[in-house]
């Protein structure tokens, strides 16, 4: 035989002595994992109930969808939008009334007292008057401040829509530690905004649901309505916040721009701390771009002599990975901006012809918003870099080494070279700011010619003030009253990933800006309403119209407990793959951009759902009216008649059911309106097998997801558990025949969707099957459960379900429905409700099948070829008849009940059974045992190549995307070291086996993707050594967010761009009549392999024979590591990452004439002419002068 070639049974070499026996393993391990499945989940008694069960059909239209959530998209967002308006018209009024009031009593009093006596202070150079010499001189209604206990609220209750306490009859201010707390226009500040509490209070009367509210003024504070206090980091001090840097006021006080940053990296920077300062100068630039601007860095410096004829290379350098263009401002991109300036180090010359050159080229190309051109320049001014740095190699002569001239540098060059280069295009504005030094002719020349501005920085505190220049420029070239909608950012207020309305406030008085009025929205309820009226596979998204960038769809993560700003993905990459389909990047996209409403059937729409595969699907989207966002739904061609179950007309066969808070049954309220329930159920604590977890064994319990309730953050944070625990009670077992009395949120005072009760019914009488069960089953069963697609959980026994538990989302749900037609098997977990390690095995429940004739299926099947499959309820003999990939005997209503007969292509829900993975490895393992006795699996033998070294038998259990089930070494591994046996790839393990399965048989395919949404690790995770100090049953889970304290716990976490890696198996390469076989001899290990599915699993069984370890474990094996590595699953950093982050977009807003009115500006700019040198000739000739004259005067 040859390595890596495929071998049947009857073929194999006579050194292949487990060929028969590796069958039969495989054959006796599936009946084991079936017979598991059926006997501890009973999956056709719970099939039944569904086939069984009544549904009501309806034809559903797409156009019908779109016309309802359009309604109640616009008229959300026009809330807010009016809210915002009523908070920036009353802080204009406000302030201008105030001033002018104060202003009067000021120049009254002025005229009767000389300014010493004046009881007034006033700002200068700004509006700002205040009789206050301290803050704490204020009254505490005027003045409460988030981050002095002191001066909080004392009313603060705890708010689900704030996850916090708050104060809903209070605003409080929290200033900028960089801000001054007793200047004037910090007290003015704080004294006038106090005024806009009843507006805020107003809003929320007028919108319940409203979340955070607030004014961010120009000098660093902000006033925040509900009132709360603020977050503290690990130390317990006050997390900063200035709002002059977040993204709500910076994208509306500044248009759209292109912003290149020069900073002087010459030798003449490292002294005095002026690069550091530099540095900072430009992170703050960095930080207060959103995503409508673009950006570049350059760092100037070149080679160089020194003073002993050494050659120093340097080069100037444009940072972003993309060096020929501008970057979008992206969360991706300003990090690696900020990145690559953390590790500059200055050295080198001040030449800067090749950067200014450089930065003219970069303003030319596309991408970039071609609204404005601002160019940064920080520098010292320096015209030589010191005796080190020579601009000439130096020679030797008799009396020895002379180095080169000292480099002198020519402004006039430079002046010259900029004022060329600024006729050809756009002309770009040039701030300029001098770091310590006194070299002003250069950069402040260079400036005030440039219709910019010029300032000396000595230090890097507070240099958003220092540089208001730039900031007020920036807010008055492009400042509009109108109101607009932030791209998603992170709420550092803990609400998750938010949208804002912001709305910039002038005053009337002098034109200055005063600062942003805004209020939030979170994606959470945006993407509450999305689904609220999705059935089936049909699934909405949101985007950006400016860029195509997805703001809510199914494949980015969550919004609610994001890591930080979320990196922004372009909407292509979430519905297309590999270019396809075509049509909806030529057709779909450009009008959603355009802000067109439309609906397009695509033959191949790669849709988002759980199998994501290609087929049939209509898109229907439209505009958000007066944002810059657009909504679509796509539908699959089984969604467009949607058929749904309806509460049982019998009810007398339906048991009572419980909720999953099972202690809340035994507190006052509860004991007062459900009598005797508690003691009915038997609830036990501390029992051997779920220690410290409430437990009754004569009951399964219900689990409703947060999606299940009309308002999810109600329930999610409503700490009143008794009555939530009454409500879901009497809700389910309400007994009534009247259809009507669950019509779910359309009802006034509804907590549950439509026909939530029908699931909790239809599944309850499996209860009563599950609790007769054997003991010797059940003593390694750790649950069992069912799971419907409503989001309605019921598990047995019954215990309690952590608050945000959805098990749609969970690995063993989806991993069933991917696999419908087979019985699948999850990779090991910790589970933390007390099992310890355990194993999922689960199987897909479908919808019960429709009533359908022979003659009708075969109607179908007419005008196509033999190969067509039937859909559901039409006759079959095996699952590869069906469109379902399932063919089984039904209950429900038919020709023939006796025929076999397709499933329906909808799943209704998933049913599993946890398995403590000690026990099932241990009836794996036992099933595995050679026919020669010698060769079993985990037995030892002299190596047939090497009698004196001892071999052994491996023996893994693989699931298709190439994820270790089974492995010996597994059992030895602590619960708590959960990443030592939770996804785990054979590549992994045994790197030699994985690649000949890859590259020689074609077994598995490599798919690589970029994620720019993936998790990060600051250092490698550890395991739990133990629960100890974290939450260990989902009781404390769900007390964490209460009892968590004011500190916070360490982000081991955070974004960033990843590599993902996956295999995903070929069915087609391995049916059950085969093997493959192959030998290895590599760095790791060396052995002849034998691999053969477990056709109705999602599994593979792989042995390797005459397994012989080569000494991997050594640190210094690094072939070893590296065959590994290659053959690895996961997802690896991508350390360059945003150079993957492709710009979707290459037109301008120029060209779309999108760019926003500017106004001609004149900004203030002067600098002092005379350098040091000359200054010093001037002050030695009038000495010598002034000296002369006293000579004079003596005589």
């Amino acid at each position: 035989m040859t390595n890596g070639q495929y071998c049947y049974a009857n073929e194999c070499s006579s050194r292949s002595t487990l060929t028969g026996d590796v069958q039969n393993w495989a054959l006796l391990i599936q009946n084991y994992i079936l017979k598991l499945a059926s006997d501890s989940m009973h999956r056709e008694k719970t099939q039944t109930f569904f086939d069984l069960a009544e549904y009501k059909e309806e034809k559903k239209y797409g156009e019908q969808l779109l016309d309802e959530m359009k309604t109640i998209l616009d008229l959300y967002f026009e809330k807010k939008q009016r809210a915002a308006l009523r908070i920036a018209e009353c802080a204009h009024d406000l302030h201008d009334r105030l001033y002018r009031t104060r202003e009067q009593a000021y120049l009254t009093q002025l005229k009767t007292n000389s300014s010493s006596h004046l009881s007034w202070r006033k700002s200068e150079g700004s509006l700002g008057l205040t009789q206050h010499k301290q803050l704490l001189h204020l009254d505490n209604e005027t003045y409460k401040d988030a981050d002095i206990p002191l001066r909080l609220p004392t009313n603060m209750t705890f708010h689900p829509h704030f996850k916090r306490n708050v104060s809903l009859q209070h605003s409080v201010v929290k200033i900028s530690d960089e801000i001054p707390r007793n200047n004037v226009e910090s007290i003015w500040t704080v004294e006038w905004t106090h005024k806009l509490e009843p507006v805020f209070v107003r809003n929320r009367e007028l919108d319940p649901d409203i979340r955070w509210q607030y004014f961010g003024s120009h000098v660093g504070l902000i006033r925040l309505y509900p009132g709360r206090e603020w977050d503290q980091n690990f130390a317990g001090f006050y997390n900063d916040y200035d709002p002059r840097v977040r993204p709500w006021y910076i994208g509306t006080t500044s248009g759209p721009k292109d912003i290149i940053i020069i900073l002087d990296c010459s030798e003449s920077m490292k002294s005095n701390g002026k690069f550091a300062i530099g540095t900072s100068i430009a992170t703050v630039i960095i930080n207060t771009l959103t995503r409508q601007d673009y950006v570049n860095i350059i760092c100037a410096h070149e080679s160089h002599w020194d003073d002993i004829g050494k050659w120093h290379v340097y080069k100037t350098e444009v940072l972003s990975c993309q060096q020929d263009t501008m970057v979008k401002a992206t969360l991706a991109f300003k990090r690696d901006l900020k990145e690559k300036l953390a590790t500059l180090k200055p050295g080198g010359t001040s030449e800067f012809e090749t950067a200014f050159g450089t930065a003219f080229d970069l303003f030319q190309r596309k991408p970039k918003t071609g609204c404005q051109s601002i160019l940064i320049f920080i520098t010292d001014g320096q015209d030589t870099d010191g005796e080190t740095v020579r601009c000439g190699a130096g020679q030797y002569t008799r009396s020895g080494y002379v180095p080169g001239p000292i480099c002198k540098y020519n402004w006039t060059r430079y002046w010259s070279m900029v004022k060329q280069r600024q006729q050809f295009h756009a002309r770009a504005r040039i701030f300029s700011y001098l770091v310590k030094d006194n070299g002003q002719i250069f950069p402040g020349k260079l400036a005030c010619e440039n219709d910019g501005h010029f300032a000396i920085l000595n230090d890097g505190e507070n240099l958003i003030n220092k540089m208001f220049n730039y900031f007020d420029y920036l807010s008055k070239s492009s400042l509009s009253v109108n109101g607009s909608w932030t791209s998603q950012y992170i709420d550092q207020w803990g609400l998750g990933v938010m949208l804002t309305y912001a709305i910039p406030v002038t005053s009337s008085i002098d034109g200055r800006l005063l600062g942003v009025a805004g209020v939030d929205v979170t994606l959470d309820d945006i993407e509450h309403a999305l689904s609220s009226k999705t059935w089936g596979g049909v699934y909405g998204f949101l985007i950006n119209r400016h860029d195509g960038d997805a703001i809510i769809h199914p494949g980015l993560k969550s919004t609610t407990i994001p890591i930080e700003d979320p990196i922004s993905t372009h909407i292509t990459q979430l519905e297309m793959t590999n270019n396809q389909p075509e049509e909806f990047q030529t057709i779909i996209l450009p009008t959603m951009l355009r802000g067109q409403r439309g609906s397009k059937r695509l033959l191949n729409a790669y849709r988002a759902t759980i199998r994501r595969e290609f087929g049939i699907g209509t898109y229907y989207w439209s505009p958000i009216e007066n944002t810059d966002y657009a909504f679509a739904f796509s539908l699959g061609e089984s969604d467009e008649k949607f058929r749904e179950v309806r509460q049982p007309k019998n009810l007398s066969m339906y048991d009572e059911s419980f909720f999953n808070l099972l202690i809340e049954y035994n507190s006052t309220k509860a004991r007062h309106v459900l009598p005797g329930k508690f003691e009915h159920m038997q609830v036990k604590i501390n029992d051997p097998k779920y220690n410290d977890v409430r437990v009754s064994y004569l009951y399964s319990s219900i689990m409703l997801a947060p999606r299940v309730y009309c308002d999810p953050s109600e329930y999610f944070y409503n700490d009143d558990l008794a009555q939530k625990t009454i409500n879901a009670h009497i809700y389910i077992n309400q007994r009534s025949n009247h259809s009507d009395d669950d019509k779910g949120c359309s009802q006034k005072y509804a907590i549950f969707h439509e026909n939530t009760r029908a699931y909790v019914l239809i599944s309850q009488p499996i209860e009563r099957i599950w609790r007769r069960r054997p003991a010797e089953l059940t003593k390694d069963i750790i649950w069992t459960y069912v799971g419907m697609r409503t989001g309605v959980f019921r598990t047995y026994p019954a215990h309690r379900s952590v608050r945000d538990y959805d098990h749609t989302s969970r690995a063993w749900y989806k991993r069933a429905v991917a696999f419908q037609d087979r019985t699948t098997a999850s990779m090991p977990y910790l589970d933390l409700s007390g099992g310890g390690k355990v194993i999922t095995i689960a199987q897909a429940l479908f919808e019960g099948m429709p009533a359908i004739s022979n003659e009708t299926c075969q109607q179908k099947t007419q005008q196509t070829s033999s190969k067509t499959k039937f859909p559901g309820g039409c006759p079959c003999s095996s699952g590869s008849d069906c469109l379902s990939g399932y063919c089984y005997q039904s209950a429900a209503p038919g020709p023939d009940p006796k025929q076999l007969r397709c499933a329906t292509e909808r799943i209704i829900g998933v049913t599993g059974t946890d398995i403590s993975y000690n026990s099932f490895h241990s009836e794996i393992m036992k099933r595995m045992v050679a026919s020669d006795g010698h060769r079993s699996c985990d037995s030892t033998y002299p190596c047939p190549s090497n009698p004196s070294k001892l071999c052994s038998t491996r023996c893994y259990l693989v699931d298709h995307s190439g994820y270790l089930i089974v492995d010996p070494d597994f059992v030895n591994v602590s619960s708590f070291h959960e990443n030592r046996y939770n996804q785990l790839t054979l590549g992994h393990k045994e790197g030699e086996v994985m690649a000949d399965l890859i590259y020689k048989h074609g077994l598995f395919h490599r798919a690589e993707t970029i994620t720019f949404q993936g998790t990060c690790h600051v250092s490698k995770p550890s395991a739990k050594v133990t629960l100890k100090g974290i939450p260990a049953n989902p009781e404390e889970l769900d007390n964490k967010y209460k009892n968590k304290g004011p500190i916070p716990q360490f982000m081991n976490e955070y974004g960033c761009i990843q590599d993902q890696v996956r295999y995903k198996i070929q069915s087609s390469k391995l049916k059950w009549s085969e093997l493959i076989i192959g030998e290895v001899n590599g760095p790791c290990m060396s052995g002849q392999y034998y691999v053969t599915p477990l056709v109705k699993t999602n599994l593979i069984l792989v042995v390797i024979e005459n397994y012989y370890a080569e000494q991997s474990k050594l640190f210094y094996n690094f072939n070893c590591k590296i065959q590994r590595s290659i053959v690895d699953a996961g997802a690896f950093r991508i350390i360059n990452g945003t150079c993957a982050h492709k710009i979707e977009k290459m037109s301008s807003l120029y060209e779309e004439n999108k760019c926003p009115p500017l106004r001609d500006i004149q900004i203030e700019c002067k600098y002092n002419g005379t350098n040091i040198q000359q200054l010093s000739l001037v002050l030695g000739f009038y000495v010598i002068v002034f000296y002369r004259f006293l000579v004079w005067l003596n005589k």
